[in-house]
């Protein structure tokens, strides 16, 4: 039996999160752009996209994985319709070219800590800061992938994951928006403020987490 995302409660929390956005966003530090019904969609498909995975036992932060990693960026961005990425291709390859220039100590600070056997929640923290913090691991839609992204180091570790909903949504993204805005190229900035940044955000995933997203899953792949 092995753990996997419980697609229409995903969902269904993202669209309550959709339809109370306006509300949420009047509340961040740094408004945000509008959450669609096909931003929604294109979401879950990347967490069907992530089960597909999780029944193959692929982890996507080995070599073998990578594309895996960058393709569930391109489905949060532009879906997996052949003539909407057509239409992405310029903007696909060069996310490309970003990606395997920036992934490398990432992937390192990731595989190195879950060797060690640390806190899942402490490796989805780093992992998260790491991506999101200037310069960021994607052109575009970070917060998104990197939402995803760290909800799978999450359930592969048995703990789980964070779905914005509603409730909680504003803290979410204001931590996350302390990571997009301390730069690791400014070392007091980064020394200064990322691990107060990062503790917040780890008892926030530690205390927030739901395991309604998530159900066991037989099926051989």
């Amino acid at each position: 039996m092995r753990s996997v995302f419980e697609l229409e409660s995903i969902r269904e929390a993202l669209e309550g999160f959709r339809a109370s956005f306006a509300e949420v966003n009047s509340r961040l530090t740094l408004e945000r752009e509008l959450l669609t019904s096909e931003m929604v969609e294109r979401i879950v498909l990347a967490y069907e996209f992530l089960n597909d995975l999780l029944r193959k036992d692929m982890d996507v932060f080995t070599p073998a994985g990578l594309h895996a990693m960058l393709e569930l960026n391109h489905l949060v961005l532009c879906g997996s319709d052949p003539s909407v990425r057509t239409g992405y291709y310029s903007h696909l390859t060069a996310t490309r070219k970003r990606f395997l220039k920036r992934i490398g100590p990432v992937r390192s600070y990731v595989l190195k800590r879950r060797d060690r056997q640390r806190d899942p929640h402490e490796i989805a923290t780093g992992f998260y800061s790491r991506m999101l913090s200037y310069p960021q691991l994607f052109l575009e839609g970070n917060h998104r992938t990197g939402n995803i992204l760290l909800n799978f180091l999450l359930i592969s570790a048995g703990a789980a994951p964070y779905v914005p909903t509603e409730a909680h949504a504003h803290l979410y993204l204001n931590l996350s928006g302390d990571f997009k805005l301390t730069e690791r190229d400014n070392a007091f900035d980064t020394t200064l403020k990322m691990p107060k940044y990062r503790r917040q955000f780890q008892t926030f995933l530690t205390e927030y987490g739901d395991t309604r997203y998530v159900r066991c899953d037989s099926r051989a792949h």
